[in-house]
């Protein structure tokens, strides 16, 4: 409920933002103070004169010189289109002529598109709105992602919050930074701004992006070395590729001009910039939260820890990589007791293989009994053939076995690579659980990286294709005014 009443509080927020934005726009822009060019403090014009080209359009209530330029005081008089002529003279008997377009809409709103630079009255206080809007997001992400931590309520919505967290933040920083520094005369120049931090970005994640792409590669072949070759172990040396591709036609454009000079540049390169930004965020954010679920500290309140199956060995014996996840279980449920009193029932879950002797629930009851586990401790499931079955029918032998499963807390034991699928699996069966973390080594983390981030881009994929399109539509709208 709390997390529904965050999004609702950001969506009214934003509405009333843009709400408040219109309202003043509508309010103040019959008025336009038009900055016109800059001159030279030592080449300062003796005299100036304006002239509209049609003053039941526009008329100029004030031209004065401010500083180093010439302003003009505009004031709406109807609806149409028409050009000011600035004429400026100067003592050596020179002068100049600049010419501006200027347009009032239907709302009486005067609206300046010289050149492409369109600007208009409460450009500044719209800016503001859109940073603020930004900032707004960016609070509302990073309380969902802590609380998702603190919870322990790993998931693919705590991933979505992470690299929006990672991507939006960037984006405000670097785009608030170049307000301070630079004047903002034209909303075109403020699109600009959100345009380069894309690039800004891209260039600053490179270098994070290219160490894990070959942490991914190297790993991969590892993983293949040790575990067989199977397509799923090609995943990093796939995403290394296609990530480098991806650079090689952004980053990579310059230091290679022939990329900049193609046709599509600006209408393809540019949005793609942004597009693998947010993908490589969204990339960061599996890695961060994959990571957290292993460390997360769960209450000792558990009543039930599935533990899930992995190959056993020929005699029906637990592998080691089986017995670790039986350890780390057994471990917990020994120091709950030793705080709370509170005895947790284990569930070793597993079926059994074509070329393994017994089921691996069997095996993993076999040893928990020989750790000195009583045998009414024990509720063993020993039909399933896959993580998500594990979890499927470990929630049937608990709920024959408890008389309120709703009330119920489950914990589950895996290793640590395998810890957040857990999380997601435990979900999709339509209950909590907390996961339990047991050592591995570390090159079977890289795929799960790239599986958990995979399993985001699949489950989150309409909101993650309306936040490409937002991208996409920018960059058409940023052409069109340009």
């Amino acid at each position: 409920m709390k997390l529904n009443k965050r999004i609702l509080a950001l969506n009214i927020g934003l509405i009333a933002l843009v709400i408040f934005s219109i309202t003043y726009i509508m309010l103040t822009g019959s008025h336009y103070t038009m900055h016109t060019n800059k001159f030279s403090e030592h080449f300062s014009p003796s005299t100036y004169s304006v002239e509209v080209a049609d003053e039941s359009v526009i008329k100029c209530s004030q031209l004065h010189q401010q500083g180093s330029e010439i302003v003009l005081e505009l004031d709406a008089v109807g609806k149409g289109s028409t050009t000011i002529k600035l004429r400026t003279s100067y003592t050596n008997n020179e002068y100049s002529y600049d010419t501006y377009e200027l347009e009032v809409n239907n709302f009486n709103i005067i609206i300046e598109k010289t050149r492409g630079r369109i600007s208009f009255s409460g450009l500044d206080v719209t800016i503001l709105m859109i940073l603020f809007a930004l900032l707004m997001i960016e609070v509302v992400m990073l309380w969902m992602f802590i609380d998702y931590f603190r919870k322990g309520n790993f998931s693919y919505a705590m991933i979505a919050c992470g690299g929006l967290s990672i991507y939006i933040g960037f984006l405000l920083i670097y785009t608030s930074y170049r307000m301070i520094n630079n004047v903002i005369y034209t909303f075109t120049d403020f699109l600009f701004f959100v345009s380069d931090a894309g690039i800004i970005m891209l260039f600053m994640i490179t270098p994070l992006m290219f160490t894990l792409s070959a942490l991914l590669a190297v790993s991969n072949i590892w993983l293949m070395r040790h575990e067989g070759y199977r397509p799923v172990n090609t995943l990093g040396i796939i995403f290394a590729v296609l990530w480098f591709i991806g650079t090689m036609l952004t980053s990579g454009a310059y230091f290679l001009p022939f990329i900049k000079s193609l046709p599509f540049y600006d209408s393809f390169i540019l949005p793609l910039n942004y597009i693998i930004c947010y993908v490589e965020c969204m990339f960061l954010s599996t890695v961060v939260c994959s990571f957290l679920a292993t460390k997360y500290k769960m209450p000792y309140d558990r009543d039930y820890i599935i533990i899930l199956g992995c190959a056993i060995r020929k005699d029906g014996t637990p592998t080691p990589l089986l017995k670790g996840r039986v350890d780390r279980a057994v471990e917990f449920a020994k120091k709950q007791l030793e705080k709370t009193g509170k005895k947790a029932v284990f569930v070793p879950s597993g079926g059994q293989g074509s070329n393994e002797v017994i089921s691996e629930g069997e095996a993993m009851e076999n040893y928990l009994l020989s750790l000195g586990i009583p045998k009414d401790q024990i509720a063993r499931e020993d039909k399933s053939v896959n993580t998500f079955e594990n979890m499927k029918l470990s929630k049937k032998v608990i709920e024959n076995h408890a008389d309120d499963f709703e009330n119920k807390k489950i914990a589950f034991s895996t290793t640590n690579y395998h810890v957040f699928r857990g999380y997601i699996l435990a979900k999709k069966n339509g209950f909590e659980a907390k996961g339990l973390s047991a050592k591995t080594k570390l090159y079977f983390f890289p795929n799960a990286f790239l599986r958990e981030f995979a399993g985001l881009l699949v489950d989150k994929k309409w909101k993650h294709l309306v936040f490409i399109l937002i991208i996409i539509c920018f960059f058409l709208l940023l052409n069109l005014i340009i």
